[in-house]
């Protein structure tokens, strides 16, 4: 399984956002908690430049305070400013805010000596489904911008001003262009930010499953307990047999029991696994921590 997807609007967003990165004091990275590390994307080196980032890991909800805690100190080793967040919580947002006007204080206080006023301004920027919009939408505390569970929702760069300190720009979620890093690809398209029909479902549940499994084998069993009654050739077939997901003549129904598992680790069903915890700790372990 090859998984690619870099569709014309994502070169010109990228144009865009390289066009108006002057007009930002600095950026706010959403990185998605499940795939924190498979979130960065190096083009975004190269358009961020000297701006200074706020990571803001989105998503906190969908994984265990003990991996939380692990990315929030994983960040603090590296001198990053890095906060978390719930997107959907209007009580988080503060976080994010406060952690802003903490990244912005030189700046308001060169502008105060000069008896100017002008609001600090960020870019927001993040792979598809991170969360971007639905952060923004809290730190405004209304709805301003369309948010979808899905990639590709927002098209063009927006200015929305959140208060008298902060003035944010929205864009779209951008990937990359050369996916050479698949396994960078595969907890992206596991996370929602790959559009679906860009890839093999049955390949990705397969690896996904085994990946679940090695992680927290005790929620596999929890959530699909009936599977291990049945001795089929994959995981999938077994979740295909054991809930009845059967076509013409008792075939399993391999693609309806591959998005049933894709999407119930999306929604949380499975727990709250980090996809790329491993990849912390051997991080950790090399640096001696």
């Amino acid at each position: 399984m090859f998984i690619h997807w870099y569709p014309g609007h994502m070169t010109k967003a990228y144009r865009l956002l390289e066009g108006n990165i002057c007009l930002v004091d600095s950026v706010i990275y959403v990185l998605d908690a499940r795939a924190p590390l498979s979130c960065i994307n190096e083009e975004f080196d190269k358009l961020i430049r000297n701006k200074p980032v706020l990571y803001v890991i989105n998503k906190s909800d969908l994984i265990s305070k003990a991996d939380l805690n692990l990315w929030l100190n994983y960040f603090k080793k590296l001198n990053l400013p890095c906060v978390s967040t719930n997107s959907l919580s209007l009580e988080e947002a503060r976080i994010v805010k406060e952690a802003l006007n903490s990244l912005h204080v030189n700046l308001i206080e060169k502008y105060m000596k000069k008896n100017t006023i002008r609001t600090p301004r960020s870019m927001v920027i993040g792979v598809p489904n991170s969360g971007k919009s639905s952060l923004i939408n809290n730190l405004a505390s209304k709805g301003k911008l369309e948010t979808a569970n899905r990639p590709g929702v927002t098209r063009s760069i927006q200015w929305i001003k959140i208060n008298n300190n902060i003035e944010l720009m929205d864009s779209p979620g951008l990937l990359f262009p050369d996916f050479k890093n698949q396994e960078k690809a595969y907890k992206l398209a596991a996370i929602g930010s790959i559009k679906d029909e860009r890839f093999d479902f049955l390949e990705l549940a397969e690896k996904l499953f085994l990946q679940i499994e090695e992680i927290a084998p005790q929620n596999i069993i929890k959530r699909y307990a009936e599977i291990i009654n049945h001795k089929n050739n994959s995981h999938i077939e077994n979740i295909a047999f054991s809930r009845g997901f059967l076509l013409s003549g008792g075939k399993p129904d391999l693609e309806r029991a591959a998005r049933t598992f894709v999407n119930d680790f999306r929604k949380g069903f499975l727990g709250k696994i980090c996809l790329d915890i491993a990849l912390i700790h051997k991080d950790f372990l090399y640096k001696g921590e």
